[in-house]
């Protein structure tokens, strides 16, 4: 050994030199080590939750199992997801709260109202924070001082609504698709940048699963939606009824979307006016009764009025999600309003109106959900019912207009003849009872001498309309035979039966005041009564029959309602 080296070895200095070059060494290898262990337990928490994550499809539990595992990470007193909206809004993008933690549940509007959170909002725009959004990276968006660090945005969007420090984007494909927000921690303090990286990667496997829970939601709604159209197709191909088929589609629309209620409107190609014909929804019955009875007046529409003329108008559907964009008519608040035309080969049959959704109890019952909103996926499902009905509509109307009768929308006599005796002869055939009435409106003659024959429509009209709220929605049918008769046949109905059915409406029509051009005029119905297979097995006899009680309640002082004489050798058991 040289004996430089040797010198060197004992030299005490060279040797503290030596100690804490080593100690130096080994704190870097520790520190390295400490890194090194925290990033395996930070990798090895991500594989966990994405895991745990990835095994949930249901995006509200999904939503608030992200924000827990964030929560537990960071410490934090309150976390919120908002998310990019599904629904129609043309050019302008915005995103809303989806769930949230460790905040209010409400929130004071720009006007001061209060607003479920699940309502707040943000519209996208070309300021810098979000300029900052789409390159991905986590943002503080409050200082030390808990100052807004972008001041514009923050009062334009009323972003401490949230109170928040933290903003992490989420992304995908390029596409931010939410943000997830975090608060302060308990401590007070703010959320160190070094601990970023982290929750960027965190949130970078969470924005994938949301995204995959997102287009799950969405590829079960459309498989659901096809299915919803596949049976809608086939019960339209059996209605050959005009004011069933209306009702069979709005029903089944309404329940396929959720809507709290829903209604068709056609183009009275006379006026040009689009005029309510059938409602449905999950409202007052007495309400969706009298809309459909036309015992509670509706409005026309002209094209281009109102958000369904407008529909008309532009051939287009028409969604309106922001319950301040929208006019509030009637007794019912309206949070959300989707209009739907209904087009045969381009040309306007009508406009399908939806209001406002629900949803439904455990118990069935349905209740209004103030924070629903008609999605993409809404219009689509809407969108194929109205192309389906179209043509249906179209041909099932032309065929009701050619068996009603304009005056009184009862059906006309030459569709008295094609039922009728059909009817008749499937009673005897099931050997159940049907009967048969004829109605004459009492002095008709004197009373359009009198009053004049726009009144005697007037007239004619509301004794019609009268008839129609007293009997069964797809039992009994009335037909104006001519003039000022009708005839009624009730299937299933017995004599006995019918005669109480008739004796209501003839009390209706005596006690009834009709108001035209402010005169009150009244009048009384004479009706007389015939039972098949009891007066008689052959409809032309069983129509003279009626003919003749019709005639014994004239000659006996009129208003009134008469069975036929039962013959000696027309007795049920013949």
């Amino acid at each position: 050994m040289d004996s430089s080296d040797s010198s060197s070895f004992f030299d005490p200095e060279a040797q503290d030199d030596l100690v804490r070059s080593l100690k130096k060494e080994i704190k870097t290898l520790k520190s390295k080590m400490i890194s090194q262990d925290i990033r395996i337990f930070e990798m090895q928490a991500l594989l966990q939750s994405g895991k745990g994550l990835s095994n949930i499809l249901n995006l509200p539990q999904l939503l608030d199992t992200f924000m827990a595992v964030v929560r537990e990470r960071y410490d934090v007193i309150n976390t919120s997801v908002i998310l990019k909206e599904d629904f129609e809004n043309g050019e302008r993008e915005f995103y809303q709260v989806k769930r949230y933690y460790g905040l209010d549940d409400h929130y004071e509007d720009a006007v001061g109202k209060k607003e479920p959170l699940f309502l707040f909002r943000i519209e996208k725009n070309n300021g810098l924070l979000w300029q900052l959004i789409q390159q991905g990276n986590v943002i503080s968006v409050r200082d030390l001082q808990k100052e807004p660090r972008f001041v514009t945005a923050w009062e334009k969007h009323q972003l401490a609504v949230l109170n928040s420090d933290v903003w992490c984007p989420l992304i995908k494909s390029g596409e931010v698709i939410g943000i997830l927000a975090l608060g302060e921690r308990r401590d007070g303090t703010q959320i160190n940048e070094s601990e970023y990286s982290f929750m960027q990667e965190l949130a970078s496997i969470a924005t994938t699963i949301i995204d995959s829970a997102l287009r799950y939601e969405k590829n079960k709604r459309i498989l659901s939606n096809i299915q919803i159209l596949y049976d809608f197709n086939q019960n339209l191909a059996e209605i050959n009824d005009f004011k069933v088929l209306c009702k069979e589609t709005i029903q089944s629309a309404v329940k396929a979307v959720q809507s709290q209620k829903g209604n068709i409107m056609l183009l009275n190609r006379n006026t040009g006016k689009l005029e309510l014909v059938m409602a449905w929804g999950y409202i007052d019955e007495n309400i969706i009764e009298g809309l459909n009875s036309g015992k509670i007046e509706t409005k026309s529409f002209e094209i281009g009025e109102g958000v369904a003329g407008k529909a008309a108008l532009q051939r287009k559907s028409i969604v309106m999600n922001n319950r301040e964009d929208i006019p509030q008519m009637g007794a019912y608040e309206t949070h959300c309003i989707c209009s739907v035309p209904v087009l045969n080969g381009g040309q306007l049959e009508g406009v399908m109106n939806f209001t406002n959704k629900i949803h439904i109890e455990k118990d069935g019952t349905a209740v209004l959900d103030a924070l629903g909103r008609f999605t993409k996926e809404d219009l689509s499902l809407l969108q194929g019912i109205a192309d389906q009905s179209a043509v249906s509509l179209h041909k099932s109307r032309l065929y009701s207009a050619s068996i009603t009768d304009r005056l009184t929308g009862l059906y006309n006599s030459r569709y008295f003849e094609d039922t009728y005796y059909e009817l008749a002869a499937k009673s005897l055939v099931e050997a159940r009872p049907l009967t048969l009435a004829l109605l004459d409106i009492d002095h008709f003659k004197m009373f359009n001498d009198q009053h004049g024959h726009k009144a005697g429509d007037f007239i004619l009209k509301n004794v019609a309309q009268l008839f129609n709220e007293v009997k069964r929605d797809a039992g009994d049918l009335a037909y104006r035979y001519g003039g000022e008769e009708f005839c009624f046949v009730f299937p299933s109905f017995a004599a006995e039966e019918a005669l109480l059915r008739l004796e209501e409406f003839r009390i209706k029509v005596s006690q009834h005041e009709f108001l035209y051009e402010g005169q009150k005029l009244k009048v009384t119905v004479s009706i007389g009564i015939a039972e098949c297979g009891l007066h008689s097995r052959d409809p032309r006899t069983l129509f003279n029959l009626a003919d003749d009680a019709l005639y014994e309640s004239k000659r006996g002082g009129r208003n009134q309602v008469r069975i036929a004489k039962l013959e000696i050798n027309s007795a049920r058991s013949a």
